[in-house]
């Protein structure tokens, strides 16, 4: 898969959702909840990361502007 092709959407989703579950366990007082939203909001974390990383891997261009540290060489 292109690493262009990737949509965030999902992810943004799942972020949504893990808060959402987060806070019902929260207003049930749910400690099995709590964690449930918690670990998703970890796994979809952990999967922003990934994505980010899979996009710039291959990438030859500084995606920072030539102002920035670092940037333009």
């Amino acid at each position: 898969m292109v690493a262009t092709a990737l949509a965030s959407g999902p992810v943004v989703g799942l972020i949504a959702l893990a808060v959402v579950v987060a806070a019902g366990g929260h207003l049930a007082r749910s400690r099995a909840t709590v964690i449930a939203g918690l670990a998703l909001l970890f796994v979809a974390t952990a999967l922003l990361l990934l994505g980010a990383h899979a996009a710039y891997r291959h990438d030859p261009t500084d995606p920072r502007p030539c102002g920035a540290a670092g940037g333009c060489k």
